[in-house]
């Protein structure tokens, strides 16, 4: 026998499993880009994200588009985390963002003003006060002990 020949059903096997991976890739591109979409808590926009490089560069692609920024990280290996609850509460400490499941990147879009943020992680918080004003941006990195 020829091993330059396929049978018939070589090929359809070989063209089910392509179209198989192509829709999986599809998925998982779609999956990626679902995760770092612009939300809203109340009036207040944010991203969150950065798992992967995928999301890393969504995330900084759409930094120019908010006024605040924080990654999370430990502090031994500096190592990116997730699932960092924050509140933001504005100078009259009333609540203006809250979100339980953010990180390793946020990006929130504020309105000029003094803020103080809270960030959780497992029980663990961290402050970070901070005041925006024409068109200025905020830049932070909270890090927590690794466990």
């Amino acid at each position: 026998m020829n091993n330059n020949h396929f049978s018939i059903r070589h090929i359809q096997n070989f063209l089910a499993t392509s179209a198989l991976a192509l829709g999986l890739t599809i998925g998982s591109v779609n999956a990626v880009l679902a995760q770092v979409q612009a939300q809203t808590y109340e009036s207040v926009q944010y991203m969150t994200g950065g798992i992967g490089n995928a999301e890393q560069n969504e995330m900084k692609s759409a930094e120019k588009d908010y006024n605040l920024h924080m990654t999370f990280s430990a502090l031994k290996d500096q190592a990116f985390l997730s699932d960092v609850a924050v509140q933001i509460v504005d100078k009259d400490n009333k609540k203006v963002f809250d979100a339980s499941n953010t990180g390793p990147y946020l990006n929130v879009k504020l309105p000029d003003g003094k803020y103080e943020l809270t960030a959780s992680y497992k029980g663990e918080s961290r402050k970070h006060a901070f005041t925006l004003k024409g068109g200025k941006t905020e830049t932070a990195v909270l890090r927590w002990p690794a466990e």
